[in-house]
């Protein structure tokens, strides 16, 4: 008989190596897969509300219109200023609790999410991180922590707005009903005193018929616009939306967009983001079109096309590549994560690959603005990386045809006298070409330290 292995103890130089191999796997495997955030699920409990969750909601209601939304501890909240300045002395008054640090710590804050035991409640820590966005090293500066109370104080008005315009919407549904009701009551009231209720509607038969022609499409288009308000419900107040065609695509960079100022049950009021002119939409004429909401669009994905020349080496792609998940990286409060980066164009005639950069920003398109200042400081960080690793593209020279007649002979356009493409980099120890040193992605940060990450402002 074999004799029988005694088990390993964890802590022996074989599994050590085991772990240590294992660990390093799934962090390539991680780095590897692109982030995601797990989706909430929404518990299916009993949508009927009762008296006591109408109680508390009006009670919730009450406070929006208080001056102190947020509680008296916080301070003043009635306008946005006063909401600044508050947040502001609140900030002060937990940095005395930090020591010597420069930010506020989020563990601090974190003991919002403990029980009664002190033991942390995971939904309520999730929502805290959600909300204020700590720095990689776990601190919340000043500009940071007021920007998120900010953004509660803009939700809290504009849900106030929202319950005010659905109030009056269902005060004019209300009115409807009644008409209908008082109608149908005028006829049962007819009915018991013994007239012949069916006689006097054959002799508006005629008046009747005439109007159904003349208001027949106006009804139906009233009908789906109060289908579109009461069942779709396809917006709020204060929703950044966008319409087109639901038979043709839509553009990839973004749509123009308008607020939603006030809807009845005839029309929605909107504004145009860019320019603030004010236009109404019939709800009818909405019902038919596709209708993107960007407050109910989840994180707001952008993209950059950039283009490399042909004999830019596949090592010097990889290290920007680098260098821009490390510059999006370093900045956790703008962007997710490097959704994507990859070559979506060859064009060998004009001497050029074109690569596409995605990436995932924590902003929805509803607060466009953050969004599109993101964009613009990556697309700069980009082109001032191609500058400093040599891999600028110049298109080039188009040649021009003084004569009036003759073929213009386009071979060899894209061709210089040595045939090589304009904006290739020799490689290094070449004869006749220049030595260039060798740059890391840790090279580029000097780059990537002229933008400022907003949450160290």
């Amino acid at each position: 008989t074999t004799p029988r292995r005694s088990p390993q103890s964890p802590s022996s130089p074989e599994n050590k190596k085991k772990m240590e191999s294992s660990s390093t796997a799934n962090a390539k495997l991680l780095y590897l897969l692109s982030e995601w955030e797990e989706p909430e699920l929404v518990s299916g409990k009993n949508s009927k509300a009762t008296v006591r969750d109408l109680v508390q909601f009006r009670k919730a209601v009450s406070y929006m219109h208080d001056k102190y939304p947020f509680s008296h501890a916080f301070g003043h909240a009635k306008t946005r200023e006063m909401c600044v300045q508050s947040s502001q002395e609140v900030y002060d008054r937990l940095m005395l609790s930090a020591g010597d640090c420069s930010a506020l710590p989020f563990s601090i804050l974190s003991v919002l999410a403990m029980d009664e035991k002190g033991e942390f409640i995971d939904a309520k820590i999730k929502s805290l991180i959600r909300l204020f966005r700590p720095d990689r090293e776990g601190n919340l500066s000043r500009l940071d922590f007021v920007k998120s109370v900010d953004t509660v104080y803009k939700q809290l008005r504009l849900l106030r707005a929202s319950i005010a315009n659905s109030k009056q919407i269902e005060l004019s549904f209300e009115r409807i009903c009644n008409c209908f009701f008082y109608f149908f009551l005028v006829i049962v009231a007819v009915a018991i005193l013994g007239v012949n209720i069916w006689t006097v509607f054959l002799s508006f038969n005629t008046f009747f018929l005439g109007f159904s022609f003349l208001f027949g499409a106006a009804a139906s288009n009233y009908f789906e616009g109060l289908l579109l308000i009461f069942v779709r419900r396809p917006y709020d107040i204060g929703d950044r939306i966008a319409t087109s065609n639901p038979k043709s695509d839509t553009n990839p960079n973004g749509s123009s967009t308008w607020f939603v100022d006030k809807v009845t049950l005839f029309t929605t009021t909107v504004r145009f983001a860019t320019t603030n002119e004010v236009a109404t939409y019939s709800n009818g004429s909405l019902a038919v079109l596709r209708i993107i909401n960007a407050n109910r669009s989840p994180k707001a994905i952008v993209s950059i096309l950039i283009k490399f020349g042909l004999n830019t080496p596949f090592s010097k792609i990889t290290v920007f590549r680098t260098a821009v998940e490390n510059f999006i990286k370093a900045r956790p409060r703008e962007w997710i994560a490097l959704a994507g980066f990859r070559a979506t164009r060859v064009e060998a005639d004009y001497g050029y690959v074109e690569y596409k950069i995605v990436a995932q920003h924590r902003e929805s398109w509803q607060n466009v603005g953050p969004v599109l200042q993101s964009k613009a400081d990556l697309s700069s960080f980009c082109l001032e990386a191609t500058k400093k690793l040599d891999m600028k593209y110049e298109s080039p020279p188009m040649p021009v045809n003084l004569s009036a007649s003759g073929n213009l002979n386009l071979r060899g356009i894209f061709q210089e006298e040595d045939n090589e493409p304009k904006g290739s980099v020799t490689d290094t120890g070449s004869g006749d070409g220049k030595t260039l040193k060798s740059i890391s992605a840790e090279d580029l940060e000097e780059i990537a330290n002229l933008f400022e990450i907003r949450s160290k402002k």
